[in-house]
């Protein structure tokens, strides 16, 4: 695989040597269970926590705000049916038409469970319509739930405005926050969220844990049962080896947050320039909109995109979500903003992460350009 220039850091990363030394010893010399009462039991405990204070660090929360997960979609879960639950007369969810389909498939169960789900549109930039949230907002809801950035098209939202929305009707504001860490400035505190889903796979560490933020009084029922682990909200024996890396990884996106925007930025215009010189009739979708520095979603028209990634296949990059990719439809995302069935299946994310080069932009302007060519010809 050696020969793969990969472009879908957005769909995961890999595990930084760092964080794998960290996570090393405790695979084999110190196995221990951190919920045991001995004082191996209390080591293992020592090294969650110092986890749960390097995550908590990473967002501007505190320790104890902190409740490991299996990853985003289990935190997700638990913020969204967690609230409901915990509040019988407020039942209502509310969130937005370019979510993760981890956010939508969770409020459709909600939805089949007796609760009022409203989907808040967006314009064909990808920005919220902060008008329709405040009339969707009612004595009856719950939570909002709003991505702090879309993993297609790299939209960053501004949740500051739809969160002082929700607080007036002293509603909960859960936001999507798994794309955002490590690639752009995210404070909790500051932005005066309740509830965020976070995924350690997404910032150069391990699969298969995450973490939810819950604010310090929010109320939450438990989704999962069986002894009480993480304040009653998660039971489950802790995965010590993947939650230390969790904790490591946060503090490396962290200590190179700026250093990684940059060349990501440099490394995206590298991109685009790249393509336009080469190729006429491309699109950047949400171009004016405020967006990842290191994610570019592109439209090639009459070129579909996955006859594009056919003729490129040295090139991994993405026709829509990773979770959703084995689903033959085009992106409900750009849908949602306003492109055409057709139209969104000319479209292709591309997305750097730190160990993208400046030859991995040159290999993949040349393989894409080639495709598209390609394509088109055999299309007309």
């Amino acid at each position: 695989m050696s020969t793969i220039t990969y472009l879908d850091y957005n769909a995961t990363t890999p595990v930084d040597p760092a964080v794998l030394d960290a996570m090393l010893p405790w695979f084999s010399s110190n196995f221990w269970n951190a919920a045991s009462s001995h004082l191996a039991g209390r080591f293992a405990l020592d090294a969650v926590d110092a986890a749960r204070e390097q995550v908590a660090s990473a967002i501007g929360a505190r320790q104890n705000e902190i409740v490991f997960t299996s990853g985003s979609t289990e935190s997700i879960n638990l913020a969204l049916k967690g609230a409901v639950a915990a509040s019988p007369s407020r039942r209502n969810v509310i969130t937005t038409s370019t979510e993760h389909k981890a956010v939508l498939d969770t409020a459709e169960w909600l939805k089949s469970n007796q609760s009022k789900v409203t989907i808040i549109p967006t314009d064909s930039a990808g920005v919220v319509d902060l008008s329709a949230l405040d009339s969707a907002l009612d004595e009856g809801t719950a939570v909002v739930s709003a991505m702090a950035a879309n993993n297609e098209t790299g939209v960053v939202t501004s949740l500051q405005e739809l969160i002082e929305v929700s607080q007036k009707h002293e509603v909960l504001f859960h936001s999507d926050a798994t794309q955002v860490i490590g690639r752009g400035p995210f404070n909790v505190e500051e932005l005066g969220l309740d509830l965020a889903s976070l995924s350690a796979h997404k910032i150069y560490g391990p699969k298969g844990v995450g973490a939810l933020f819950v604010r310090r009084g929010t109320q939450l029922e438990a989704v999962t049962h069986g002894g009480g682990h993480e304040r009653g909200l998660r039971s489950g024996t802790l995965n010590v080896p993947a939650i230390v890396g969790f904790g490591a990884a946060a503090n490396l996106v962290t200590s190179r947050l700026k250093q990684a925007t940059d060349k990501s930025l440099a490394l995206v215009n590298q991109l685009v320039v790249g393509l336009n010189q080469q190729l006429v009739d491309i699109e950047i979708v949400a171009e004016s909109t405020d967006r990842l520095p290191n994610t570019v979603n592109i439209r090639f028209n009459g070129a579909d995109s996955d006859a594009v990634m056919a003729n490129a296949p040295s090139i991994a990059v993405s026709s829509g979500s990773a979770c959703s990719a084995r689903i033959p439809s085009p992106s409900h995302v750009l849908m949602a903003m306003g492109l055409s069935s057709e139209e969104a299946s000319e479209c292709l994310r591309f997305s750097v992460g730190y160990p993208t080069t400046s030859e991995d932009i040159d290999k993949t302007i040349t393989a894409i350009v080639y495709a598209v060519e390609r394509v088109r010809e055999l299309t007309k």
